[in-house]
C-alpha cells in the first residue's frame, strides 16, 4: 500500500471539502436519533376532529394524543397515537384498536416489539366497520412517568 504524504492527504481534504465529501470540522454531529427523523405514515380517510389525550396516573392530560380516522371508501377506521410533543422524549409507545367483538390490533405487534418514541400506529380496523364501534387503548412513558390511553367506544356509526 502506498503512503501518502502529510501535504497530499492536506490537498485530499481540501479537495473533499470543496466537493462536498465530507462535513466541515466545526459541524457537531446529531445525536443518531434527532437524525432518525419518524417517517411520515399517515391513516387514510377523514379525521373526525376529535383528540383522546393519554392520561398520567393522576388523570392530567399530557405526553401523547390519538386521533381516528374514517375512510368511507374502504369502509374502515384507522388510528394513531403520537408523542407529544412529537419530539421523541417518550418511549414504548404501544396503540390499540379494538372492535366491538374483543378482537384488536395492535403496534407494535406483541410478537415484534419495539420501543417507539415518536408514534404508534396506523393501525387500521380489518373489516366494514360501518355501524361498529372502535375503542383505543394504549400507552407511552414520558419523564418516567406513564400515561395511558382508554377511550370508550368511539366512531360508532
Amino acid at each position: 500500500m502506498k503512503r501518502l504524504r502529510r501535504t497530499q492527504l492536506l490537498g485530499l481534504g481540501v479537495m473533499a471539502l470543496m466537493l462536498g465529501l465530507v462535513a466541515a470540522p466545526t459541524a457537531q454531529a446529531a445525536p443518531a436519533e434527532a437524525a432518525a427523523a419518524p417517517s411520515a405514515v399517515e391513516c387514510s380517510g377523514s379525521w373526525d376532529g376529535k383528540t383522546y389525550w393519554a392520561k398520567s396516573p393522576s388523570g392530567q392530560n399530557g405526553g401523547g394524543y390519538a386521533r381516528t380516522y374514517w375512510n368511507a371508501s374502504t369502509k374502515r377506521n384507522c388510528a394513531k397515537f403520537w408523542s407529544s410533543p412529537y419530539d421523541g422524549l417518550a418511549s414504548n409507545i404501544k396503540l390499540y384498536l379494538h372492535d366491538e367483538s374483543g378482537d384488536y390490533a395492535a403496534d407494535p405487534p406483541p410478537e415484534h416489539p419495539e420501543n417507539y418514541h415518536y408514534y404508534a400506529g396506523p393501525l387500521y380496523t380489518w373489516f366494514d366497520a360501518t355501524g361498529q364501534c372502535i375503542h383505543l387503548s394504549g400507552s407511552l412513558v414520558r419523564g418516567g412517568v406513564t400515561y395511558r390511553l382508554s377511550t370508550g367506544d368511539i366512531r360508532c356509526g
